[in-house]
């Protein structure tokens, strides 16, 4: 009963003194703020979470840490025991040479880790002879100076390493040009086409790579090693392998967890893989013309092949995306919002033309190869995309317009209704009235069948489009062999229309008519080329 007595006063002077010697530094809280650590010479010796009587836990913190120092400061032995007391609450009083240092109370203990009153006192004691030893060792110079010396020869090892590493990199590169990069790089060349340089540039990522995991591997070492000889650094490096192992555990653990999503990953791209092939098979032979299925046709089966190609891996991708490691994390969570966000600000004209050319694909407005007029462009239609067409011009130019551009206007297509094929075009004359109409129309084929390019079937035509008040308007209609050659088989057609015009004697009018000439405005085939042009064939004769 004495002794409980004396046990019990004992702690409650213990009591007194921290609310004596309470101080302006604070303890630092732990991460949840849930607690406050006692930290003496950079080691944690423990953390205080709960009140007792009239004190919180950062004055009980910061008590323990200026009693401890108290004490060290005329340490004998050393010993540090415990003893369990019931009041003023249950807990395990720790002891240094008899000495009160601190109490761990039962609401310091933190059960979720699976920790017991006895284990966190036990960890205290740790803690303690831990800095009793450190102590020690401060106050010893021979120690230090044995501590230094050991430090310098780390250091000069660890610099000898990083040279040697450095020296290593280079040599390695170089016997890599001359053993591994040119070799391959000659059978690579006949195969895949792959440059010497770039292989020299994957075998110097590789090594720098390598090279550099060896030299932060020899930093941590000797930055552990180091921070180990001195008293006051070594809970430093304690702390520094616990997290690299505490890392390297969870990346371990996190490995070996991920294998079955990762089997599952590797299933669905499998499926994925496949499926597209499947799709370019049976797609590819349509656009090939070597089958035959109702809903599809050759004209769309490429765009159809790479939409539903893209449907299947947009899939893949979705079901994939709950097996990636980190995906039911807030930061993974978090990006994916910040991704969709900025994907619907800036895909808006993106989507807008990919609609458009999904319009013109699927509507048939135009079919690659066809004749066409849009604005002020005409050409041939190359190329169909889902974002853009491809023209080529007369002139030999490319021209891309957007297919939202497209859409928007009108299109002439002189391709699609020629039912012989070829594409159509038409010349007009204006003939007076003095001239008759079955001359004119007789020449106007006469000169058609003179052009080279001009199909005969469908066969050229004339039509008469107007009686004016001096004239007659007259379209020659023919179907041209070669679409890009339109310019070159019009411009021949005009030169044949003028010629087969002069050699009957009948003249144009157009574009213009103000009155009869005196002589009519024809050239006589001998006059047909004069100086500096080059002589003609032998003018046509009926």
């Amino acid at each position: 009963m004495k002794h409980r007595l004396l046990h019990l006063c004992t702690m409650m002077m213990f009591l007194a003194f921290i609310g004596l010697s309470w101080a302006n530094d604070a303890p630092a809280p732990t991460e949840a703020n849930e607690g406050y650590v006692a930290k003496i010479n950079n080691r944690d010796i423990m953390t205080f979470h709960s009140p007792i009587l009239t004190y919180s836990a950062q004055d009980r913190a910061l008590g323990a840490e200026q009693r401890i120092k108290k004490i060290l400061a005329s340490l004998k032995e050393g010993k540090v025991d415990s003893s369990m007391i019931n009041a003023p609450a249950i807990g395990i009083s720790i002891t240094i040479d008899g000495q009160q240092a601190f109490i761990v109370l039962q609401d310091d203990v933190n059960t979720l880790s699976g920790e017991t009153l006895e284990s966190t006192a036990n960890k205290a004691k740790h803690q303690l002879r831990m800095l009793i030893a450190e102590s020690n060792e401060l106050r010893d110079p021979k120690q230090l100076l044995h501590a230094a010396a050991y430090a310098l020869v780390a250091t000069a090892i660890f610099a000898a390493l990083i040279y040697a590493l450095s020296k290593s990199r280079i040599f390695l590169f170089k016997a890599g040009r001359r053993y591994i990069t040119r070799p391959v790089a000659h059978l690579a060349q006949k195969t895949t086409g792959v440059s010497f340089s770039l292989l020299n540039r994957v075998l110097r990522w590789l090594i720098n790579s390598i090279t550099t995991v060896f030299g932060l591997i020899f930093l941590y070492s000797w930055t552990s090693l180091v921070f180990s000889l001195f008293p006051f650094t070594r809970a430093w490096s304690e702390r520094l392998n616990d997290s690299i192992l505490t890392f390297l555990g969870n990346v371990g653990e996190g490995i070996l967890h991920a294998i079955p999503s990762f089997l599952v990953i590797v299933f669905i791209v499998v499926c994925a893989r496949y499926s597209s092939r499947f799709l370019h098979f049976v797609f590819g032979r349509i656009e090939r013309g070597e089958m035959h299925l109702s809903w599809f046709d050759r004209e769309t089966a490429s765009t159809t092949r790479k939409i539903m190609s893209f449907l299947v891996w947009l899939l893949a991708i979705a079901m994939i995306y709950p097996y990636l490691p980190g995906a039911d994390t807030e930061a993974f969570k978090g990006l994916s919002v910040m991704v969709g966000l900025m994907v619907s600000l800036g895909a808006s004209s993106v989507v807008g033309q990919f609609a458009s050319g999904l319009i013109l694909i699927y509507a048939k407005s135009l079919k690659q190869g066809e004749y066409v007029q849009i604005g002020d462009t005409e050409g041939t239609v190359m190329h169909i995309g889902l974002f853009a067409t491809k023209i080529h011009t007369n002139l030999r130019e490319e021209i891309s317009i957007p297919n939202s551009v497209l859409v928007g206007q009108s299109v002439k297509n002189f391709s699609r209704l020629a039912a012989g094929g070829g594409v159509i075009t038409q010349v007009g004359v204006t003939i007076g009235y003095d001239t008759p109409w079955r001359q004119v129309e007789a020449m106007l084929i006469e000169a058609a069948d003179q052009t080279s390019g001009v199909r005969q079937i469908p066969s050229p035509i004339v039509y008469q489009t107007a009686l004016s008040d001096y004239y007659v308007e007259y379209f020659l209609r023919i179907a041209v062999d070669e679409p890009r050659r339109r310019l070159e088989i019009m411009s021949e057609l005009h030169a044949k229309i003028q010629d087969v015009f002069n050699t009957y004697g009948v003249q144009i009018m157009s574009p213009h008519y103000r009155g009869d000439p005196p002589d009519a405005k024809i050239i006589a085939p001998e006059n047909w080329a004069p100086a500096p042009a080059k002589g003609v064939d032998a003018p046509y004769t009926s």
